[in-house]
């Protein structure tokens, strides 16, 4: 006889689904965006931080494309050039940063709530 399928078994598959996308956006990113950026970088004698912490640099990267806000200027975000990155920034980086942030967000809502109803 087969078990039924419960709210929590399809929470905890929606996070892993939305766990592995967002693993394989943040390797996309970094490898399309990301490398092409600091290649760029060198040609046009930018200077970044060479410490990058887990992986801090992608989601800074992302971050710059995605959010184009003037509060995130290069005055106030010491991690990444933010105004060489947006002048850099395709509509394709646009679309994987929006991939990663998205997957990353959707991951946590779903795993929030799953622990919030879910866990004891």
């Amino acid at each position: 006889m087969m078990e039924q399928i419960t709210i929590s078994d399809k929470l905890l598959f929606i996070c892993s689904l939305f766990w592995l996308s967002t693993m394989v956006a943040w390797l996309c990113f970094s490898r399309i965006s990301m490398r092409r950026f600091e290649k760029q970088f060198k040609v046009l004698g930018v200077e970044r931080i060479d410490w990058d912490g887990p992986g801090f640099r992608v989601l800074s990267y992302a971050t710059v494309v995605l959010f184009k806000t003037d509060r995130l200027n290069d005055n106030n975000y010491q991690f990444v050039p933010v105004s060489e990155t947006r002048k850099l920034a395709t509509k394709k980086d646009w679309y994987l940063a929006l991939w990663l942030w998205g997957s990353g967000i959707g991951m946590l809502v779903v795993g929030f709530t799953y622990a919030f109803f879910f866990m004891a």
